[in-house]
């Protein structure tokens, strides 16, 4: 089976973009989809690491990676111990969680962690 991509759904006619947004389910839920944006850390999100290091100057997107693996861990439930790891408590909170690229700021409102 041909995987989804945003460069395919591109290319089609406009009818034809049209009628498949009508059948996503919902339509807005391929937002949060890496794999189908083309996202490069999609890859590292899908796999069964233990540890992964980036070591990668500011806007690398560090945090939105780090974000992505731990939604994809919990939402197959592979995940059973995290560690999220920060100088401080608060950055973990303001930077990790609740940062722009953040836990909360990347998960879909229907899988909003509480």
């Amino acid at each position: 089976m041909r995987a989804l991509h945003a460069g395919w759904l591109v290319s089609l006619a406009e009818a034809a973009r049209n009628h498949l947004g009508a059948v996503l389910s919902p339509p807005r839920r391929v937002l949060y989809d890496r794999t189908f944006l083309g996202a490069a850390d999609a890859a590292a999100t899908a796999g069964e690491l233990a540890v992964l290091l980036l070591l990668a100057g500011r806007g690398f997107g560090k945090t939105r990676t780090g974000a992505e693996m731990v939604r994809a861990r919990v939402a197959v439930c592979t995940a059973r111990r995290l560690a999220l790891v920060a100088p401080t408590a608060a950055d973990v909170r303001n930077v990790t969680v609740e940062g722009e690229s953040g836990i909360l700021a990347i998960s879909p409102p229907w899988d909003r962690p509480r």
